[in-house]
């Protein structure tokens, strides 16, 4: 066995060579040699179990270093295999049976450490403990830390405590147990487990520990020792999570130094090298936050790219890279304003997301960061569904956190956050609700003395301030005070929260404090002068103290009647605007508590204010990208503002100031609510030339909202801001853009609406209800409604739908129906009418134009139902308009008049009743379209009905089945035509955009309508619709009314629904009366006379619920 031998004493001495000079070709000739002895042996019966298990042993041990040194996992698995034999050769009682088992549950611990077998892990364990019961104390020590490491690996797979626990103690006597050359690699041990004990427990006390035995480890470890990397690691990032508790910056200094040692200290060749990068770049990414250091934030992200270069592909850490570079990324968004920036951010999150699909833990904290990603999105772009998206994603995040998740109070604030603003938006109470639950359980997670305490306590403060502006609930303003006064008290606080506590508690002595003294304001202003001076150059915080200073003024205004007070008041509003380059939220919100106090004080300045508070707030809505956006904020601020601004100068006998302020809330509502195109959208359309200054103001527009928050100086923003005004002044010269961006109309060019007769305007504000008579050439009539409140109003809208609801008819009904209708006319109707028959000639039409819940009350059919008494219908023919404005524009002729046919043939006997044998007089007539049901046989018979009713000399085309197109209608609508809607149509309340006509490929809605720009002169809709739910809504924006508004001169639709039997009868007679009728003319400005003989003609026919569904509403 000469040769045998001779290639084990070979081996042995590559071995050993390796282990002083570590050549790599003598540890593979040293493998090859063992190899090639253990081919020998298998040949051979006269070497001894002992021989051939040590062998076996040696040349284990060999390939599980090689596979440490070069990554091939074929010398891992023949490495097991060796054990694995050498095990059989030992039995139980072998003396070597407890070293090799130790070093076979070291090789399965290091395949663990690739492939995360479980079986590998638990057999290591397994294993390590049988050894230990049996090595002699001498020979513990490295098996022992090897032991603690299985532990400490499996605990970081399952998360089960009871191994953490038990790798610390093994480490801990480990430590205990080793000599002092080797003390250091024991302490970066224990520290580092202990580390991972302080981030599920947080305890402070394992936080100093880990840091105290890192120190000790590197202190005792050269440059070139193996751990002296995990070490500077472990080290730096306590110290990082300290500093996150704590706040002292010499925490981070210290780390990031030692992760720039680590990174000089890894060597090209390095596979780890792309860790250190990514380390650096994290601690440079929280320096950036503390310091605002640009440079620092270049270079994490440009670690951050060179980490995510050098990282293998599909490791298990990609979608953290992924995550950290988003986040460096989103905040140079933040500082420099390059939108490339944000959308890779989100991009780089999305593609974590994808990656951590199965990773609960990490999940979360990339749910966090794409949701604050999006957050910030929306308040560039107000696009809602980022806002939606970004709740969403946090309320995932909640969902897979425990109450202990470190990260879980961080998401509640973030998700506080977005509800609160998106109760901005919306108005949803209950939005508010959960923002302030979320804003205290987070308060209960936060450590009582991490730095987010007083970050909490404030946020707090501010939701429960909102809620009792809301609500009026004096506890949530108690509990405000409360906690922002110990946000204040808090140490170590930076000065921008400092700035944004005194702000807030300077708004909530404002609420709380009455009746007002002298000193109580002066508290405010000491608070707001301390705001103002904590806040830096440039920051954002300072829009909101100069709009609250403004506030501030104007209330001691009030109180105290110091004229140079309001001037204090105005310029300090003016500050507000242009320091936050635009009609801010913080503006607004301070516009919208001088409303507030005025109501409170009653002082005629309230005028004023309401102009500009309408103004602002027109602008801050016109300013909004969605239209779902610009719909319920013009809701929720513009129309609720337009009421009380109404009503407010009324009170003060302004009814001039009251129609244009009605008029301007109630046109942004309107245009926001029934028509998908902006302003800018529409200018395009008149021409190049219009196309071009709307892309100049929405280029100026973004440049101005991309000025970094940290230089929005005035040397930055004026230029800006004067050429956008130039540019808006240019766009006001073009036709039809006289009032961009302005948001009243003169009364010189409202009052037009009243040019073929008296426009009365009705308002219900939460003050009072009132009617303003307007009639051209005269001064404007206020009819005050003294017996009715908002509350009254609303009561007997309700009223009305419970009784139109139904369309089967009976007695009860009709006479409730009755009592109602005359009740309508005693306390609404009457007075107007009263004062018009003095003025207006018995017979005249006059136009409805109701604000608010009016807008559901079917003005046009009030009566007195009393023995000898006209009602309405009877004195005056009756018309509705959304806005005055609207009224105007479907009067206006066009540049070029409308072709129509000429008819001169005599209509046939077979139509001429005993009232009508007139020979029609030779005019021109427009063609009747008239659009059926997508499926032809639903609306066939009610075509041919309507068919026979036209004279065949009058033009008529008809669409029914497959020609119902949503293309086919929106052409017929481009047409100066008459269109006689059969098809049926759907009504959306809550969202009237939404509201449309069925076609073959879906719902034509209002948006669509609305972009194709009607030119119909008139259209009946006689098609079924629903009446939507007005419940929830302040004012109902009927299908008629919608689509008159849209640009169709002149509209018959029903305020409910009526059965087709009605529909027909009422169809048929209203067109009898304008087209065989003497004095019919197919003209459009009769079709309200025409309408209402109509309704009388049918008489009791139709039931009273039905007849009264019908309106006209137009020219």
């Amino acid at each position: 066995m000469s040769d045998f031998d001779t290639l084990v004493r070979l081996a042995d001495n590559l071995y050993s060579r390796y282990e002083t000079q570590g050549s790599p070709s003598d540890l593979s000739l040293c493998i090859v040699h063992y190899r090639s002895a253990l081919t020998l042996a298998k040949s051979s019966t006269a070497l001894s179990n002992d021989t051939q298990s040590k062998l076996l042993s040696n040349l284990a041990n060999a390939l599980s270093i090689r596979f440490q040194r070069h990554g091939d996992m074929a010398d891992l698995d023949h490495s097991v295999e060796c054990h694995v034999t050498a095990l059989d050769f030992r039995p139980p009682g072998h003396p070597g049976r407890a070293s090799t088992l130790s070093n076979f549950a070291t090789v399965l611990l290091i395949r663990y450490g690739q492939l995360g077998m479980q079986k590998d892990i638990e057999l290591a364990i397994e294993y390590f403990n049988t050894a230990l019961s049996i090595l002699p104390p001498d020979g513990r020590l490295m098996p022992l830390m090897n032991y603690a490491s299985a532990l400490f690996s499996r605990f970081q797979h399952s998360g089960d405590v009871s191994d953490l626990s038990n790798a610390i103690r093994q480490y801990q006597a480990v430590l205990d147990s080793s000599p002092a050359e080797n003390k250091s690699t024991a302490y970066y041990n224990l520290a580092n487990a202990i580390f991972s004990r302080f981030k599920l427990e947080n305890d402070p006390k394992d936080l100093a520990l880990c840091i105290e035995y890192s120190s000790i480890a590197l202190e005792g470890m050269s440059d070139g020792h193996p751990d002296r990397l995990l070490a500077l690691s472990c080290l730096s990032t306590a110290l990082i999570r300290r500093f996150e508790w704590h706040g002292d910056a010499e925490d981070l200094q210290v780390a990031v130094k030692n992760f720039k040692s680590a990174l000089e200290l890894h060597s090209v060749q390095d596979s780890s090298q792309f860790m250190a990068f990514f380390d650096l770049a994290d601690a440079l990414t929280m320096r950036y936050k503390l310091q605002t250091d640009l440079p620092d934030l270049e270079l994490a992200i440009e670690h951050h790219r060179t980490a995510l270069d050098l990282l293998p592909p599909n490791h298990k850490y990609e979608g953290i890279f992924f995550d950290n570079l988003g986040e460096a990324l989103s905040l140079r968004y933040s500082r420099l304003g390059d939108l490339t920036d944000l959308e890779e951010a989100i991009q780089k999150h999305f593609f974590a997301l994808e990656i951590h699909s199965e990773n609960v833990p990490r999940r979360v904290t990339t749910l966090e960061a794409l949701g604050a990603c999006l957050d910030v999105r929306f308040e560039q772009f107000r696009d809602p569904e980022d806002l939606h998206t970004a709740i969403d994603l946090y309320n995932e995040a909640l969902v897979e956190t425990s109450q202990d998740h470190p990260n879980r109070a961080a998401i509640l604030k973030r998700c506080a956050g977005s509800l609160e603003t998106r109760f901005r938006f919306y108005g949803e109470i209950a939005d508010l609700d959960r923002s302030i639950s979320n804003c205290r359980e987070a308060l209960e997670l936060t450590p009582p003395d991490h730095l987010d305490q007083a970050t909490s306590y404030q946020a707090l403060a501010f939701s429960l301030l909102l809620r009792f502006e809301e609500t009026g609930d004096e506890f949530d303003l108690d509990e405000a005070y409360l906690y922002c006064s110990t946000a204040m008290r808090m140490q170590g606080a930076p000065d921008s929260l400092r700035a944004a506590c005194y702000l807030l508690l300077a708004r909530i002595l404002k609420a709380r404090i009455l009746p007002w003294e002298a000193k109580d304001i002066e508290s405010i202003f000491q608070h707001l002068r301390t705001a103002k001076e904590l806040c830096t150059s440039g920051q954002p915080l300072i829009s909101d103290v100069y709009a609250e200073l403004a506030s501030s003024h104007y209330l001691r205004f009030l109180v105290e009647q110091r004229p140079s007070d309001l001037h204090e008041a105005f310029g300090h509003h003016e500050l507000s605007l242009s320091v936050a380059s635009g009609p801010s939220w913080p503006a607004v919100r301070a516009c919208l508590q001088w409303v507030r106090d005025v109501e409170t004080y009653g002082h005629r300045s309230g005028v004023d204010v309401y102009r500009s508070a309408l103004r602002l707030v027109n602008r801050h809505v016109l300013s909004m990208r969605s239209p779902e956006l610009r719909q319920c904020l013009a809701r929720r601020y513009s129309a609720n503002l337009a009421y009380d601004g109404a009503s407010f100068a009324l009170r003060f006998q302004e009814p001039v100031e009251a129609i244009e302020a009605l008029e301007g809330g109630r046109s942004v509502l309107w245009s926001q609510l029934v028509r998908a195109q902006t302003c800018l959208d529409e200018l395009r359309l008149t021409g190049e030339y219009g196309a071009s200054l709307a892309d100049d103001f929405e280029r100026l527009s973004l440049q101005l909202a991309q000025v970094p928050r940290v230089s929005k100086s005035s040397k930055d923003v004026k230029p800006l801001l004067k050429e956008k005004e130039a540019v808006a002044e240019q766009i006001r010269r073009v036709e039809g853009f006289k009032s961009f961006l302005k948001s009243t109309t003169p009364f010189s060019e409202l009052e037009k609406a009243a040019l073929d007769g008296p426009v009365i305007m009705l308002n219900a504000s939460q003050y009072t209800c009132d009617a303003v008579i307007l009639q051209y050439n005269t001064p404007p009539t206020h009819i005050p409604l003294s017996h009715m409140t908002s509350k009254d109003v609303s009561q007997m809208a309700t009223r009305f739908r419970e009784l139109t609801g139904n369309l089967v008819a009976s007695d009860d009904n009709d006479a409730a129906l009755e009592d109602l209708l005359s009740d309508l006319w005693d306390l609404v109707v009457s007075p107007i009418v009263q004062h018009l028959l003095s003025h207006t000639t018995r017979g005249s039409r006059l136009w409805w134009c109701p604000a608010g819940v009016f807008a559901s009350i079917p003005l046009h059919a009030a009566a007195p139902y009393r023995q000898g008494e006209p009602s309405l219908p009877q004195a005056y023919v009756s018309s509705y308009t959304p806005t005055l404005q609207a009224l105007i524009r479907a009067r206006a002729r066009t540049t070029h008049e409308p072709p129509r046919s000429r008819r001169t043939s005599m209509v046939p006997g077979f139509l001429k009743s005993k009232k009508s044998k007139q020979m029609l007089t030779s005019q021109t007539v427009p063609t009747i379209v008239a659009i059926g049901h997508t499926a032809s046989d639903e609306t066939c018979y009610e075509l041919d009905l309507l068919r026979n009713r036209i004279p065949p000399s009058v033009p008529f085309r008809r669409m029914e089945g497959e020609e119902v197109t949503s293309e086919a209608v929106v052409a017929a609508l481009r047409e100066p035509v008459w269109l006689h809607l059969a098809c049926p149509a759907s009504l959306d309340a809550a969202l009237p955009c939404h509201s449309g006509i069925a076609t073959r490929d879906g719902i034509l809605s209002l948006y669509d309508i609305c972009k194709g720009r009607p030119q119909a002169e008139f259209a009946f809709l006689a098609g079924q619709c629903d009446r939507g739910d007005d419940s929830e809504v302040e004012e109902m924006m009927h299908l008629a009314a919608s689509l008159q508004y849209s640009g169709v001169r002149s509209v018959i639709g029903t305020l409910w629904p009526v059965d087709d039997e009605v529909m027909q009868r009422v169809a048929a007679a209203f067109y009898e009366e304008i087209i065989l009728k003497p004095g019919g003319s197919m003209q459009y400005t009769d079709v309200a006379r025409s309408l209402n003989e109509a309704l009388k003609g049918v008489g009791k026919e139709v039931p009273l619920a039905q007849k009264i569904a019908f309106v006209h509403v137009g020219a």
